[in-house]
């Protein structure tokens, strides 16, 4: 008798391509048109039918907790590539703010669906993530040395507040710049 496998049975390659370009479109039409965007533009912009859509994705949410998930993998990769870099915080917290920019109708919308505790699971790796480099930087002197990952969440959830509901892209990246500007150098004049 062979031994049982651990995990979900593997999925055929284009089973796994399929999922992948229903992401990549979902992750493009929410951009785009938001999060109520049809889920039929969705499927025709990846290419599949109706049925595979729902066949990997039941509702939207899941589909926005995939793409949660899939932004979430990049930056932990992001951080395995700056791994004791002293800029890695920084560079870090520019590519979060980057994926809310485009993904500006993301988290408000997971936040209201079924899925927040899934939400809260990878809000929990995404700190993880940055504990090492947060405590480099506050030990470089950096970035305020009472800063946690909790405030950085915190933050991130003010950006994220900035740019949801904005259909312009510039319109986002101008506020989200913005926004992170006054976040990282305070309301206080320096020098003063």
């Amino acid at each position: 008798m062979p031994p049982a496998s651990e995990g979900p049975p593997a999925r055929r390659r284009d089973a796994e391509e399929n999922r992948a370009r229903i992401v990549a479109a979902a992750r493009e039409v929410f951009a785009t048109a938001g999060f109520a965007a049809p889920l039929d533009a969705i499927a025709r912009r990846a290419g599949v039918g109706r049925a595979t859509l729902y066949r990997n994705f039941p509702d939207r949410f899941a589909l926005g907790a995939a793409i949660f998930e899939a932004n979430l993998v990049a930056l932990e990769a992001l951080a395995r590539e700056l791994r004791g870099r002293a800029d890695a915080f920084m560079t870090l917290l520019a590519a979060i703010v980057e994926q809310q920019i485009e993904g500006h109708a993301l988290v408000p919308a997971l936040l209201r669906g079924p899925g927040v505790r899934d939400l809260q699971a990878l809000a929990l790796r995404v700190m993880r993530l940055l504990a090492a480099p947060l405590r480099r930087a506050r030990t470089a002197g950096a970035i305020r040395r009472d800063l946690t990952p909790a405030d950085v969440l915190a933050s991130l959830a003010m950006i994220s507040a900035v740019v949801a509901d904005d259909a312009s892209v510039a319109s986002r990246r101008r506020r989200a710049t913005r926004a992170l500007d006054l976040l990282i150098h305070g309301l206080a004049p320096r020098g003063e």
